[in-house]
């Protein structure tokens, strides 16, 4: 990885990229094959909320989209390396825009028609997959913990067709707990045997806001860092990013403020 002071010096010179982010990963590129999902709900995309909520990946000719383009190919070359199938993407604090970017990396992945992906909201204190889409969803990650629902009562197909949401929708207290229990355990083994050859990204709680992330780091391959530029202290992310060096961190992407 590259150190970190070039990195941040480089975000700062995307500013004004007219999204108003910037984005530096280190490494991606893992060829699968599509999925067709029989017994999903598919909901058709609210364009509104994509457009309110900086989700411009599935606009093919937008200026962003080549942007997450690169991303994709990094992280897909980078897990493909070393055999990995789920990514968790997560921040050092809040309010760094790690929801939006799972998003938009999570529909740049299912664009490519060799890949399909399923996109998990694991933040459980604050989910944000469901509102950034502008869905309303009645069944969720939380309830399959919970043995309410069912895997396939919860999955959403957004409108695009290698992509698949597990949304959750509740906030919860005891997330923490529900994150390393032996449910959560047992519901990432299925996802990841389900289909031997899709991607699974998780959106994690923040690192130093919560203890969730920490108790669920060991139950995936990789994790992938975004910091939003200028909300951090220098010490803060060197020591997150210590810390995920022990659980694979293939990268880290700068989301500079505008």
């Amino acid at each position: 990885m590259e150190r970190l002071e070039q990195a941040l010096i480089k975000a700062r010179d995307r500013r004004n990229n007219r999204s108003g982010e910037a984005f530096k990963l280190v490494r991606g590129q893992r060829p699968t094959a599509p999925v067709t999902y029989q017994q999903t709900l598919r909901v058709p995309l609210n364009r509104e909320a994509l457009a309110r909520n900086l989700i411009v990946t599935h606009q093919v000719n937008h200026e962003v989209t080549d942007v997450f383009r690169s991303l994709r190919a990094q992280v897909l070359r980078r897990m493909t390396r070393h055999g990995n199938m789920t990514l968790g993407i997560t921040s050092v604090g809040a309010g760094e825009g790690k929801t939006t970017l799972a998003l938009n990396l999570a529909i740049a992945i299912s664009m490519d028609v060799n890949q399909t992906v399923l996109l998990v909201d694991a933040d459980l204190r604050s989910p944000g997959i469901a509102r950034a889409l502008g869905i309303n969803v009645t069944n969720g990650l939380e309830d399959i913990l919970a043995g309410r629902a069912s895997v396939e009562e919860c999955l959403i197909n957004p409108g695009l067709e290698r992509l698949c949401i597990l949304p959750a929708h509740e906030s919860i207290d005891n997330s923490a707990e529900l994150l390393s229990s032996p449910q959560m355990q047992q519901l990432v083994a299925e996802l990841k045997g389900r289909y031997l050859d899709r991607l699974v990204i998780f959106d994690l709680p923040p690192l130093l806001t919560v203890g969730d992330t920490l108790g669920f780091l060991p139950l995936i391959d990789s994790t992938l860092l975004v910091v939003r530029d200028g909300t951090v202290q220098e010490a803060d992310l060197r020591r997150m990013t210590n810390l995920l060096r022990e659980h694979n961190l293939i990268g880290t992407v700068l989301n500079a403020a505008a």
